[in-house]
């Protein structure tokens, strides 16, 4: 039988890698963006049978700066994705050649967005200098209505005063 992936075109794939020291790198690679030769290699060499035959290979025991591959493929919106993990040991040369490459354009994406986000937050910012700042003092249109007190809340809504009413001085002692 065979995968239904593998008769459909693969979208997109996500890569994740983790060192021996316990560095981990992923990311998400659209299969149209990579270069002609190297999309090719990838709809080739990155099949379920593969990817398959390859996961069930013995893994030796753990090595020292052993390299995890978690492998995970994207045929379209109406298939299921497809995960796959395994060790550089467990996987041919050549197929460490392609992630090699994969992971060296994830890695050259990540950095291309960190040096745009660094200069678009390093560039002067546009001022339009025909507004007014904002003024700081208190005006009518930011101060409550004149004739409304603070009180607390406990007590009733104190009474508005009319503007021709005299309000009650205090004593002057």
């Amino acid at each position: 039988m065979k995968s239904a992936m593998k008769r459909k075109e693969l979208k997109q794939l996500h890569l994740r890698t983790t060192g021996g020291m316990g560095i981990v790198l992923e990311g998400n690679v659209a299969i149209e963006a990579l270069p002609e030769e190297l999309a090719r290699q990838v709809q080739t060499k990155l099949t379920p049978t593969n990817l398959s035959r390859v996961a069930r290979r013995k893994a030796p025991s753990f090595a020292p700066g052993q390299q995890e591959y978690e492998v995970t493929l994207f045929a379209g919106e109406k298939s299921e994705p497809r995960r796959y993990a395994f060790t550089d040991q467990q996987a041919d040369p050549e197929l460490l050649d392609l992630l090699d490459e994969i992971t060296s354009i994830i890695i050259e994406e990540k950095m291309r967005t960190r040096r745009a986000r660094r200069q678009q937050a390093a560039e002067p910012k546009e001022v339009n200098v025909s507004q007014e700042p904002p003024s700081l003092i208190p005006t009518a249109e930011t101060l409550p209505d004149a004739g409304t007190a603070l009180h607390d809340m406990d007590d009733p809504v104190p009474e508005k005063h009319e503007e021709n009413e005299a309000l009650p001085r205090a004593s002057q002692g």
